[in-house]
């Protein structure tokens, strides 16, 4: 082979393939949160040892339970929470009691959307308390935008009333909604119960024995647990996804995804 032809061969080898085949894409649901635009989808490069345990990849495969068409029908976008390190967006949080299912006062945010063409940013709406449970509610900004998805240690989000209309033999929005919860975990390969026998002490995040003890030895399915300023007592545990533990109370029809590395207490 003469150099030429040699020239020609490595840069033809060396040539730009399409984005597409470097970062395929799998097929997803039409979803009423919109996917993140393609210049989203590259790689992501790989986090520091020091860096701390973070949910934001669980957080967002999590989120994106809310893209089943049949969830979707049932959840009230507009009666959202979220829980951060320092604030609470949508409500504020209460001192717990004893007889309460959690400490949340109201969950009155908006979650329209991913950001778009942005991976770390979610849209809503919402009024930011200061997170501590107090008698009174301190209100840190009003009229909250956006909500670093980095920043998220739990959510929690209410179904909407069934319509009027709705034949009796319906099941409930709540019923639904678990059958609906349940089949998404297992579509996206999360855990709803099997055990799992290992255990890695050298991990600097105690996610995975969090997980293992609610999600998997759990023979009951209820949990009482605090993350944070963040107490919940006899919730259903419905199973997780990555480091994000699923659950839910009738009762007072909430559904919660928490950051299982945010655990601090078990009841």
């Amino acid at each position: 082979m003469t150099s030429r032809s040699r020239s020609k061969r490595c840069l033809a080898e060396l040539s730009p393939i399409p984005a597409e085949e470097a970062f395929p894409r799998s097929a997803a649901p039409s979803c009423p949160l919109p996917e993140p635009v393609p210049c989203c989808q590259a790689a992501a490069e790989p986090a520091p040892v020091e860096t701390p345990c973070c949910c934001k990849a669980s957080m967002a495969e999590a989120l994106r339970l809310l893209c089943d068409p049949v969830l979707a029908s049932l959840v009230a976008f507009d009666r959202f929470f979220f829980l951060t390190d320092h604030l609470s967006i949508g409500g504020a949080l209460a001192v717990p009691t004893a007889e309460g299912v959690d400490n949340i006062t109201a969950a009155d945010a908006a979650f329209h959307r991913f950001s778009p063409c942005n991976c770390d940013l979610l849209d809503l709406t919402g009024t930011a308390y200061f997170a501590a449970p107090a008698g009174t509610p301190v209100i840190a900004l009003e009229n909250i935008s956006q909500l670093s998805l980095c920043a998220v240690k739990a959510v929690a989000f209410q179904l909407a009333p069934a319509p009027a209309d709705t034949p009796a033999n319906t099941p409930a929005p709540y019923q639904q909604a678990l059958r609906a919860i349940r089949r998404s975990i297992q579509a996206e390969g999360g855990d709803t119960g099997a055990c799992q026998g290992h255990c890695n002490c050298d991990d600097r995040c105690c996610s995975a024995g969090i997980l293992t003890e609610l999600s998997t030895r759990n023979l009951s399915r209820l949990a009482t647990l605090t993350a944070g300023p963040l107490v919940l007592q006899g919730v259903t545990v419905l199973g997780s996804l990555g480091s994000v533990l699923v659950l839910a109370e009738e009762t007072v029809g909430r559904f919660y995804l928490v950051c299982a590395n945010c655990v601090e207490a078990l009841g």
